[in-house]
C-alpha cells in the first residue's frame, strides 16, 4: 500500500513537470506573436508586456482544463486582442514619448509636435477600437495591424471569409466616422 502512494506521488510530480514544460513550450513558441499583437493594438511596449503576462497567466491558471485539441494560434490571438482592448478602455495613465528618429546626417525627421500628434492619434485609435463590437475589433486588428488575410482571420475567428469581410467593412466605417473629426483638423 505504501508503495502505491509513493508511485502516485511520483506520477503526480512527473505529470506536473510535463505540464509545466508543455506550458513553457507554448510561451516560447507563441509568446512573441502575443507581444506583437498587443503592441499593435496598444502602441505601448509596457502595456503590451502587461497584456502578454496576463494572457499567459490566465492560461496557466486554467492549464489543467485544456486538452490537445486547442488551436493555440487562434485562441491566443483572440485572448490577446480582447485583453489589449480591455486595457485600451482603461483611463490613460501617461503618454509615452517615443525617441526622435534621426537621419544619417543627424537631422530629426519628427519634431516634438509630430511625435505628440502620432501618440494622440494612436490613443484615439485604441479608444475607438475599444468601443467597437468585439468581432469587428478582432477583424480589424487581425487584418490591418497584424496583416493577415481573410482566410487566416476566418480560421482564427471561426467564421466564414464573407463574415470576416463584413466585420472588417463595418469596423472601418465606424472607425472612419469616429476619427473623422480628429483627422480633418
Amino acid at each position: 500500500m505504501q508503495q502505491g502512494l509513493g508511485s502516485n506521488r511520483l506520477l503526480g510530480e512527473v505529470a506536473a513537470t510535463v505540464s509545466q514544460k508543455s506550458f513553457e513550450n507554448l510561451v516560447q513558441e507563441h509568446g512573441p506573436q502575443v507581444l506583437r499583437t498587443a503592441l499593435h493594438v496598444l502602441h505601448d511596449a509596457s502595456l503590451a508586456h502587461d497584456v502578454h503576462q496576463e494572457v499567459f497567466l490566465a492560461i496557466w491558471r486554467r492549464w489543467h482544463r485544456y486538452n490537445g485539441s486547442v488551436n493555440w494560434p487562434a485562441y491566443l490571438y483572440r485572448a490577446t486582442v480582447r485583453k489589449a482592448l480591455e486595457v485600451a478602455r482603461q483611463p490613460v495613465r501617461s503618454v509615452p514619448v517615443r525617441a526622435f528618429q534621426e537621419t544619417p546626417h543627424g537631422v530629426t525627421t519628427n519634431g516634438p509636435d509630430d511625435v505628440l500628434q502620432a501618440e494622440e492619434l494612436q490613443q484615439k485609435l485604441a479608444a475607438a477600437l475599444a468601443r467597437l463590437p468585439r468581432r469587428q475589433a478582432d477583424a480589424f486588428v487581425l487584418s490591418r495591424l497584424e496583416g493577415l488575410g481573410a482566410a487566416e482571420i476566418a480560421k482564427i475567428m471561426d467564421c466564414s471569409e464573407p463574415t470576416v469581410r463584413v466585420h472588417l467593412h463595418r469596423a472601418v466605417l465606424r472607425l472612419a466616422r469616429e476619427l473623422h473629426e480628429y483627422l480633418s483638423q
